[in-house]
């Protein structure tokens, strides 16, 4: 089985499946493919060419939020069946394009703000004139809105997510490295 250049993910099987699901002639021209649960989206995007389209593959709105400000993306819900994959990538159906379930009111993103920050309960509420009991209020919505599960995958996904802010200069060296030894990446293909 050929796997795809352009599909950038440490899960194994997605790659394999994007790469079956479109074939990686089909995704090395077109695409560059990021899951954005497994990779570093802002570390790898140094590396792309603007004659591609970037698909980035997200399961929950806290991954939206951190990168709605980059341009020229597509957000692709991971759980979307087939059809809506592909309907989304050949058709340009935005119908299938990530969708935020809940937006988040003005006092839940101060929260979620303080806690990308890694204030305690007590310090949030400090900061925001609450009581613990509030912010804890807060907290349950934002797992709910976020569609995180419980706290711990909360907390979980914050710090994954202020990894994409984190510019670790071992990572990038490394990137780099590899791709002076691809030469598909600077060619644009195979």
């Amino acid at each position: 089985m050929d796997l795809s250049n352009s599909v950038f993910s440490d899960d194994y099987f997605f790659i394999v499946g994007i790469s079956t699901l479109l074939t990686s002639e089909l995704i090395d021209e077109n695409y560059y493919i990021v899951d954005v649960e497994t990779t570093n989206l802002l570390q790898v995007k140094e590396h792309f060419f603007a004659d591609r389209k970037i698909i980035a593959f997200i399961s929950n709105d806290l991954d939206y939020y951190a990168l709605k400000h980059l341009r020229s993306i597509t957000f692709v819900d991971k759980r979307s069946r087939l059809n809506e994959i592909l309907s989304c990538l050949f058709v340009n159906d935005s119908r299938y394009i990530y969708r935020v379930k809940y937006t988040l009111s003005m006092r839940e993103s101060e929260v979620l703000s303080c806690m990308q920050k890694g204030l305690d309960a007590n310090e949030i509420g400090k900061q925001l004139g609450m009581t613990v009991k509030t912010f804890y209020a807060h907290r349950r919505s934002l797992v709910f809105k976020l569609q995180v599960g419980n706290r711990i995958s909360l907390y979980r996904t914050i710090a994954r997510v202020e990894s994409y802010k984190q510019d670790t200069c071992e990572h990038s060296i490394s990137l780099i490295r590899q791709c002076h030894s691809s030469d598909q990446y600077f060619t644009g293909g195979n």
